[in-house]
């Protein structure tokens, strides 16, 4: 395969794989704004007034946090009945992806 055509086929692959990745963060975010944005805050740095904690700059693994998601801590409900799997962990990685990355 010569140089120009491995180029064409690497752009192929990744503007095919684009919208699969942008599907994934489009569900994550979804989900944190209609269940997860009252309390935590649209851009999730919390309520400090309710002593609800930020998100941003947040060190919990996207597994720890799918599993808070799921099962609650403290004030927080827990979404497992409330939300499918793929929902739990799109939101999670859009939390670690998108808002934990964040300055503070």
């Amino acid at each position: 395969m010569n140089r120009l055509s491995l180029t064409a086929a690497l752009l192929a692959a990744a503007a095919l794989s684009a919208p699969l990745a942008a599907a994934a963060d489009t569900t994550g975010l979804v989900v944190y704004s209609a269940r997860c944005s009252n309390c935590h805050g649209p851009e999730g740095r919390g309520k400090a007034t309710f002593a609800i904690p930020t998100l941003v700059g947040s060190s919990i693994s996207a597994e720890e946090m799918e599993k808070v998601i799921a099962g609650g801590r403290a004030k927080m409900p827990a979404f497992a009945g409330k939300l499918k799997a793929d929902e739990i962990r799109a939101v999670a990685r859009y939390v670690k992806d998108v808002l934990a990355q964040q300055k503070r």
